[in-house]
């Protein structure tokens, strides 16, 4: 035996399916437009979630390495100094 949820979910179901067989032209376009707007708001949710992955992991880890290697580069060229600063004084 169904369930009152059950039955009330069948006829809500086939209500609607009525409207979608027998509404006019008209709101089947509109419906039409509708499922056409879900479809680009999927793709540029897509498309965004591949920016941010290529930004993450990508591009964050490039920058990281470049910042590493700059303040290598840094250290090393203050320690140079310092070495050359104790030579001359010598």
């Amino acid at each position: 035996m169904l369930s009152r949820a059950q039955i009330a979910a069948l006829l809500i179901m086939g209500a609607l399916a009525a409207l979608i067989v027998g509404a006019p032209r008209r709101v089947l376009a509109i419906l039409d437009n509708l499922l056409a707007l879900s479809n680009l708001a999927l793709f540029l949710f897509a498309a965004l979630a591949l920016a941010w992955f290529l930004y993450a992991v990508i591009l964050r880890r490039m920058l990281r390495a470049r910042r590493i290697a700059n303040a290598r580069l840094r250290r090393m060229m203050r320690e140079a100094g310092s070495r050359g600063r104790g030579q001359r004084n010598s």
